[in-house]
Parts: structure tokens; sequence; C-alpha cells
């Protein structure tokens, strides 16, 4: 396919300011971080939607209580998302800055709507949370509309970059049309590689809901018996459907990309074998803990398996950029002009910002959710 190569602008001029090792290492990792921040974030607001629905019939105090720590958490989790998306992007741009410009061009004017998108959800988010110990009517409309918001700037990420490895598609777009407004639609991967992005949100967001239930335990032993089952369901069965979606996904790939996990390539067939058996893993012991009298200790098992399957996985999805990318003919710029300073001042930024961000994340584990007996009584006053 290097008939790609004519709808794509040529390697930058400049030198890259590291080696390409250092580089796609760096966006690995940084991937990997905004990966489970995104996953709490995006999952953590359908799941706390869900549950300011089913908080408002009686007998469900539970429901508001963990409601309200999303609400609560929500802001938190947008911001921290925001900012290792950012940096995980920056250097996307760097080893695929051509591919990744012309996609969002192509895209055009959704992809500008993100920025409103993120600054309205991210607003409601806040105007949420103030009203988190004052429930109203209008609570599940605002929930919703955050976790709408964010669907919806998935739903534009996952065009583009499905998009940004498919260059052969480029010109075709912009011959159909060059004022933008162009969506990835009719790729054979763009619904499952989207179902996969949402299902698997929802599932890690469970599992966060399992360790808000492990925190509480000792507290507020009802609610923390509770999370840890409702957290484990919420698991079990986003992952259950995921594998199907996974299935799916490889199955719409490209046969050369295919081939290169069955074998053609072992680095890539071991990370995903990898990410299915820890995905796996993580699958069975958390539907052991729904109805384990003890599941703490299964549920900090299942913690550890899936952060090996988001790890190999993210890999999985490198792999599939690099086949498609190689297919098309399209290779990293070789010229390297390092900027040693600017790493190492990088790096340092990073290690402190992840220490903010653990402590950011063990305050609100920690925090206490307003017990489902005052937020129960609360809500009928407002009702």
């Amino acid at each position: 396919m290097t008939g790609a190569l004519v709808g794509i602008p040529q390697p930058e001029p400049l030198g890259q300011p590291a080696p390409t090792a250092l580089l796609w290492v760096l966006l690995l990792v940084l991937f990997f971080l905004h990966l489970v921040a995104m996953n709490m974030m995006l999952g953590g607001s359908i799941i706390g939607a869900v549950a300011r629905v089913r908080g408002r019939a009686q007998g469900r105090p539970h429901h508001l209580a963990l409601a309200a720590w999303f609400a609560a958490a929500l802001p938190v989790l947008i911001a921290t998302a925001v900012t290792l998306g950012v940096a995980a992007l920056l250097f996307l741009q760097v080893l695929y800055g051509r591919l990744f410009f012309a996609s969002a061009v192509l895209i055009g004017w959704l992809w500008f709507a993100v920025i409103p998108a993120l600054i309205v959800s991210y607003g409601l988010a806040y105007r949420l949370a103030f009203r988190k110990r004052r429930p109203g009517s209008a609570d599940p409309v605002l929930a919703w509309a955050v976790a709408c918001g964010l669907v919806a700037i998935a739903f534009v990420y996952v065009n583009n970059m499905s998009l940004l490895i498919r260059p052969e598609r480029f010109v075709p777009m912009f011959a159909a049309g060059a004022r933008s407004f162009h969506l990835n639609l009719a790729d054979p991967t763009f619904v499952p590689r989207l179902l996969h992005v949402l299902l698997g949100a929802m599932a890690v967001a469970g599992l966060g809901v399992a360790h808000i239930g492990l925190e509480r335990e000792r507290r507020d032993a009802p609610f923390g018996r509770w999370a840890m089952r409702h957290g484990s369901q919420w698991f079990a069965v986003a992952t259950s459907v995921n594998l199907l979606a996974g299935i799916w996904w490889l199955a719409a790939l490209p046969s050369d990309t295919v081939l290169r996990f069955m074998g053609r390539n072992a680095g890539a067939a071991l990370a995903l074998a990898g990410g299915v058996v820890f995905g796996l893993a993580s699958l069975v012991m958390m539907t052991l803990a729904v109805q384990a009298k003890r599941p703490a200790g299964i549920i900090r098992g299942a913690s550890a398996a899936l952060v090996l399957a988001l790890a190999l996985m993210a890999l999985t999805r490198d792999q599939v950029r690099t086949a498609a990318l190689e297919s098309a003919g399209v290779l990293p710029a070789s010229w390297v002009a390092p900027q040693w300073g600017l790493i190492a001042l990088f790096a340092l930024l990073l290690v402190a910002a992840m220490v903010l961000i653990g402590g950011m994340v063990r305050a609100l584990l920690r925090g206490a959710p307003p017990a489902g007996r005052e937020v129960g009584a609360e809500a009928s006053k407002a009702s």
C-alpha cells in the first residue's frame, strides 16, 4: 500500500528530541497511566450515573452513597486523565505527528469539538460535586450529561486513532470533501474498538468500586461489603462481554496484522496471549469475589492480574499500529537531535506528578462517602 504515502506529509526536517526507542517507551508508559485514569473517569461516570438513578428507589442507600463518591471524585479523575493524556499525546505527535495531524484535519470540526465537550463535561462534573449532599431531581440529568459528554469524546478519539493507522484512506476522504467532518465509521474495526474502550472502562471502574469497598469495610462494614460485591459484578459482566468485543476486533483486523499475532511476530503474539491470560484470570477471580464471604484477597489478586493485562494490551495496541503502518510503508523519522536537558526535566516533573496523583488516589479511596441513611434522608427531603 505504498500509494498511501502520497496522502501524508514527509517526515519533519527537524530531528527527534530523543532516540526513537526512548520516545516509544515514554509513549507506552504514559499511555498506560492515562489508560488507568481514563477508564476510571469514563467507566466511573457511567457507573455513578446508573447508581444515582437506581438509588432513587427506596431501600438502596448504598447506591446513593456510591453516586456521591463518584460525584466528588470525577473532577479529580477528569483532571488526571487529561493531564496524562496530553503527555502521551505529545509523544504520539513526535513519533506519528504527520499521520495524527492528517487524520485530525480530516475529522475537522468534530476534533475541535472535543475541547468544548470536555470543558462542559468538566464544569457539569464540578456542579454535580457541589450538589453531592443536596440530592435533587436534576442530579441524574447532570450525571448522565457528564457520562454522555465523555462517551462522545471517546467516540471522536476512536475515530481519530483508527483513521491514523489507515493512511491509504486520507486522499479518498479528502477528495470526497475538503471541508473535513469525515468519520471513520466504515472501518470494520471501528465498532468493536469503541465497544472495547467503553466496556473496558466500565470493568476497570468496577474494580475501582471494589477497592472503595476494601478501604471502607472497617469503618462502614455494610457499605464496604456491598461495594466489593457491586464492583465485582460490574467488572465480571463488562469483561465477559468485552471478550466478545475483543475477538470481534481481532477478526476485523487486516490479515497481515492478524498473522503478526498468530506467530509471525513473537513479541506481538506473546503480548496478546499474555493479555488474554491475565484478563481471564482477573475475570475468574472477580466472578468468585461476587459470592465470596471474604473477597478482599481475591480482589487484590484480580487487581494485580488486571494491571498486567492492561500493560500487555497497551503493547498489543501498539503492535496493531506498527503492523498497519509498516504495511502502508510508513517508517518513523531516523534523524535524532537529542535534547537531554528537556528529557531530564520531563522525567523529574513526571515523578513529581505521579507522587501527587498517588496521594490524591489514596485520599479518594479513603474518603468517606456519605452514609447511606444520610444521603437517603436528604433525598427524601429534596423530593
